[in-house]
């Protein structure tokens, strides 16, 4: 599996170059608010599942934070890149949505020295009673 990871990520490279050279700057897209509003709304069930999630101690709880995390930062870079004359407007957006990331990123990723989690335990994210910097 990981030779596969290896092979698609370094295919990319001379994809992303062909991109870079080959696509117009401006595009008019179809169906713009329904994409926008479909991927805000993806990230408002993320931030509720983790927010479920973590509040029962859940093991799943990292990979729902590691998804909204990587849809919140997506999220900002599109605002950024496509904002045209919003660009003010979308970099408040962004601001406010790329620091719920690293938030997201500290549920997933458990502080250093706290126990390792017990899948199928509930009661806390790590799988004891409560750790420190988990409770909330």
């Amino acid at each position: 599996m990981k030779k596969l990871f290896w092979a698609a990520g370094l295919a990319l490279l001379p994809w992303i170059a062909v991109l870079g050279v080959t696509l117009p700057d401006v595009v008019a897209a179809r169906h713009w608010r329904l994409a926008w509003t479909g991927f805000d709304a993806a990230e408002a069930v993320g931030l509720l599942a983790t927010a479920w999630l973590h509040g029962r101690g859940e093991p799943r709880t990292p990979f729902a934070a590691t998804a909204t995390a990587t849809l919140l930062l997506a999220d900002a870079w599109f605002d950024v890149v496509t904002a045209g004359d919003g660009v003010v407007f979308s970099l408040l957006m962004a601001g406010l949505g790329v620091p719920l990331a690293p938030a997201c990123l500290s549920v997933a990723v458990p502080p250093p020295g706290s126990p390792p989690a017990r899948p199928g335990r509930r009661g806390s994210p790590s799988g004891s009673p409560t750790s420190a910097g988990w409770s909330s």
